[in-house]
């Protein structure tokens, strides 16, 4: 449930929605890697420019100011973890909560939730996916010829179709494009 400050917010919904995982779907509880704090303790998103604790190349994709529901999250040491910056960094799963920005999920608090396991089902809305290519590659989609479309771990920390290099661990696989505003995946980690 949204804890809802400001009123132009209340209609806002989850980017992120289990829809099966029951026993597939694990939410991990984590904390939020302390690159993304200033020294006032608010949030910071990642920029292009950052290489602490990983190399960007991208600014990290925001909604209202902050982190949405659903971006592809990367483990750094521990339990820490940042949005992942892609190539070929290792994804964990997918951010459970709002962070940072108007729809803040965590306030002060640094501890945060991810969904992972193989398996589970989501419902994941825009603006927590890249809707570039999908259209695309969902059309020509073959999945009884074994060629699901497989979605990574874009540079902006979204769900999308590019690989980059053609090395990148995939995230997901689309089980159906329902929009330009609504996929259903079913996680691969």
């Amino acid at each position: 449930m949204l804890r809802i400050t400001n009123l132009s917010n209340a209609m806002q919904k989850r980017t992120l929605r289990v829809l099966h995982g029951q026993t597939q779907a694990t939410p991990y509880a984590g904390t939020l890697n302390p690159a993304l704090r200033n020294t006032d303790g608010s949030f910071r998103a990642p920029l292009a420019t950052d290489t602490l604790p990983v190399d960007y190349t991208a600014n990290t994709a925001l909604l209202q100011g902050g982190l949405a529901a659903g971006l592809v999250m990367a483990r750094t040491q521990g339990e820490s973890f940042l949005p992942h910056p892609g190539g070929t960094v290792r994804p964990f799963g997918l951010l459970a909560n709002f962070v940072g920005g108007t729809l803040d999920d965590l306030k002060d608090s640094n501890e945060i939730g991810v969904w992972y396991g193989p398996g589970s089902v989501y419902e994941v809305l825009i603006p927590a996916f890249d809707d570039t290519g999908l259209a695309t590659a969902y059309a020509n989609a073959t999945v009884a010829a074994g060629n699901p479309v497989l979605l990574y771990a874009q540079p902006t920390g979204l769900l999308g179709v590019t690989n980059t290099g053609g090395t990148q661990i995939p995230v997901a696989e689309l089980i159906e494009r329902r929009s330009n505003a609504v996929i259903q995946i079913k996680l691969l980690v």
